[in-house]
């Protein structure tokens, strides 16, 4: 009850912000059993080609009205993260980029709050199961997936022919920084 009085207020803020540099916004609420039904996966595509094609900026989140009873009963799939959302809705859109903000600036050959020597990882290739081995493991108490969960979101995108960043989503200009091609986080190449 509470996630669908925070929606209304969310998308309110969306409205006004973009509505500023005349942007309409429409609002998405997904479920994990929205992206495994091939019809309901059909009708998403055709939803985001549409609202790309009219110039609106669909604003997509899990539909937390009813996932926090699927997550009790246990019955269905639900996201339970952003990253995961996020991949799969750059994957329905056809995305030609995914850039993921978070409190880390990328990906580090080791845990940069463990290891004050730890190196960020400024382009990848391919996603590894060395990588994947490397990030298991909760991230900070501000997030529930951690660099495990951007990387598996990561993999996904690439291999479906999406290029992707993970940056840190706290400094100004990140976005623009990311879209004039800096050293921004971590750049995963499409495959």
């Amino acid at each position: 009850a509470v996630a669908a009085v925070g929606q209304c207020q969310m998308m309110h803020l969306y409205d006004k912000f973009f509505s500023e540099y005349n942007r309409s916004t429409a609002q998405i609420l997904l479920t994990g059993d929205d992206v495994d039904d091939p019809e309901r996966e059909a009708h998403l595509k055709a939803t985001f080609s549409t609202l790309i094609e009219m110039g609106v900026v669909p604003v997509i989140n899990e539909n937390d009205s009813v996932s926090s009873a699927e997550i009790e009963s246990g019955q269905h799939k639900v996201f339970g993260d952003n990253d995961t959302l996020s991949a799969d809705v750059a994957c329905l859109a056809n995305a030609d980029l995914l850039v993921i903000l978070s409190d880390v600036d990328g990906l580090y050959d080791s845990n940069p709050r463990e290891n004050p020597d730890a190196q960020r990882i400024s382009f990848v290739e391919k996603v590894t199961p060395e990588m994947l081995d490397l990030t298991a493991g909760k991230g900070s108490w501000l997030g529930t997936g951690g660099m495990m969960t951007k990387l598996t979101a990561m993999q996904k995108v690439t291999e479906n022919g999406i290029c992707g960043v993970i940056a840190d989503g706290s400094g100004s200009q990140t976005l623009e920084r990311i879209l004039d091609q800096d050293d921004v986080g971590t750049f995963f190449t499409a495959q």
